[in-house]
């Protein structure tokens, strides 16, 4: 079956071929569930890095090997392909992809700037083929359950969001010369805001720090006003220093993310902290704060949110529907907000989104 081509029943009944292309260190863990995802097949895999490439093929093989994008997307044996490239290849990736006819999983942000992000969705709706987005925060439990809340009225008038992202410096120098913190960290954030106060944002102030090593601001901090009167506050930074508690573990990815998100409402008030894992684990070198609800490795396995994402992208492939969860929609507007703060940020006035 090409790509172009509709699902047969026949192609129903067997477990959809997935093409892979990225293999950095969170590439190679979508690599590793697709591996043993439930309806699906990793048959490919695709980088650029030969080294990163052939240590794959050995991980989770046999799969056929890729290190140029275009040969890979012409494999005639694929269904479906996961994006997991750098940031400022999404959008040459996916739409490559999409105008293929492939259903497409891309890893946020959508793109790079609005324009390219609504090319995307443009190619999508013309090409009648499904993108969805990586909005890993909306299938983590306590994400999950608290929006569950909020949208059985149980805290009334929703007042105000205040989210946080602040995270290892040791990280910096990977992010900050190839993309602004807004979209690096606070893209999660933004996309909470959207989903949990239902609304889109009318205007934003921000102020930010600049850096003196990287080529974009290291801290950032945003105010937002929804149409819905809700009022937002967003901030993120990289100066955790390496002596915090850890709790990204993944092989040689280490470092911390100290998240929280605060949620008023005129009947109610939530609280979530991302380093208060209930799993705390101290040793002679380092204390851990242990996830169990993004991708946390078990017997073998890696669970969680990436997990229950990827399945959910397999699974509305399979079934021809779009997610209830990850909405594309929400993953435009969120880079819409994002270069409105960056805006306000750059410039020191008050941004109004159309």
């Amino acid at each position: 079956m090409t790509a172009s081509e509709p699902t047969s029943p026949e192609s129903q009944l067997r477990s959809l071929h997935v093409g892979l292309a990225g293999l950095g260190k969170f590439g190679c863990q979508h690599a590793d569930i697709l591996a043993d995802c439930p309806g699906a097949k990793l048959i490919a895999v695709c980088d650029i890095d030969a080294t990163a490439l052939e240590r794959q093929l050995r991980r989770n093989g046999p799969l056929r090997g890729y290190q140029s994008f275009d040969k890979f997307i012409n494999d005639s044996q694929l269904d479906t392909i996961v994006i997991a490239t750098p940031e400022h290849l999404h959008h040459k990736h996916a739409l490559a992809a999409i105008r293929k006819g492939y259903p497409v999983f891309l890893e946020k942000p959508i793109a790079s700037n609005l324009e390219e992000a609504e090319q995307l969705r443009k190619a999508s709706q013309e090409a009648n083929t499904t993108l969805q987005i990586g909005l890993i925060l909306r299938y983590e439990a306590s994400h999950s359950k608290l929006k569950q809340e909020i949208a059985n009225g149980s805290f009334g008038e929703i007042v105000s969001v205040r989210v946080k992202r602040n995270c290892s410096r040791q990280w910096a120098r990977f992010h900050l010369d190839r993309g602004h913190t807004i979209y690096e960290t606070l893209i999660h954030d933004l996309d909470l805001m959207l989903w949990l106060t239902d609304s889109r944002a009318e205007r934003v102030m921000a102020i930010e720090r600049e850096s003196e090593t990287y080529k974009n601001s290291e801290a950032i901090t945003a105010l937002i006003h929804f149409k819905n009167g809700t009022l937002g506050i967003a901030e993120s930074s990289w100066f955790i220093p390496n002596g915090s508690p850890l709790n990204v573990t993944a092989g040689e990815w280490q470092g911390t993310i100290d998240a929280e998100l605060e949620v008023v409402g005129t009947l109610r008030t939530a609280k979530l902290r991302l380093l208060d894992s209930p799993l705390q684990i101290w040793s002679q070198t380092c204390s851990e704060s242990i996830d169990v609800g993004l991708w946390p490795l078990l017997q073998g396995s890696i669970g969680g949110a990436l997990r229950r994402e990827l399945t959910d992208f397999i699974n509305c492939v399979r079934e021809h529907r779009t997610s209830a969860v990850a909405s594309l929609e929400d993953a435009v507007e969120g880079l819409r907000m994002a270069e409105a703060i960056k805006s306000a940020a750059a410039t020191g006035s008050v941004v109004k989104l159309n």
